[in-house]
């Protein structure tokens, strides 16, 4: 029977083993907090490693329904076959909320049929994990230049952006002022 005060080893033998516990104790607290530590990085590194985008959604017009919808920022506008369904630049004010009343479309945009096959054929690439031959042109590029093309709302035109009349459709709305003075903001839907 044990009583109180009395232990299994001798006093000096139990004041030798306590040191080597607490040492085994810190060491494999320290080991455990190591993994878990270990195991956040990798979990972290991985989420950035994939679409850093993925989910992140754009505002889309159909012309022909006059109606704004969020899409999918790869979307590759014109949606579909559907030449009526664009991409849209929307602005919101500082301190309004996000609701489709406020917002306003500050111009339009799409790709030629040249362009987006290509875009297409590279986002299929990469879905399918092979590797893509073409090459892909750089926004500051000629060929992105002339085969992207934006519009005001209602205007039947499209302008290549790197023309002089694109440039301005694309810069104007900086000077736009909300109801009360505030100034714009690019709108992007929220993710629901």
């Amino acid at each position: 029977m044990l009583v109180v005060d009395q232990y299994f080893l001798s006093p000096d033998a139990a004041a030798a083993v306590k040191p080597q516990v607490k040492t085994f104790l810190i060491a494999g607290s320290m080991a455990l907090l190591t993994a878990l530590a270990l195991f956040f990085i990798i979990a972290r590194v991985r989420h950035f490693r994939d679409d850093g985008e993925a989910g992140a959604r754009v505002w889309f017009y159909d012309q022909n329904a006059n109606r704004l919808y969020p899409a999918p920022r790869d979307l590759i506008p014109p949606d579909g076959n559907n030449e009526a369904r664009v991409r849209a630049m929307v602005i919101g004010f500082q301190g309004m909320r996000n609701e489709v009343s406020r917002l306003k479309i500050a111009y339009l945009e799409k790709f030629s049929p040249e362009f987006k096959a290509l875009l297409q054929r590279a986002e299929a690439a990469h879905a399918a994990k092979s590797p893509f031959a073409e090459k892909i042109p750089s926004q500051s590029s000629a060929y992105y230049q002339d085969n992207t093309l934006v519009k005001r709302p209602g205007e039947d035109s499209w302008h290549t952006i790197g023309t002089v009349e694109a440039r301005q459709i694309m810069a104007e709305w900086r000077q736009w002022r909300g109801p009360d003075g505030q100034a714009p903001i690019i709108s992007v839907p929220s993710i629901q």
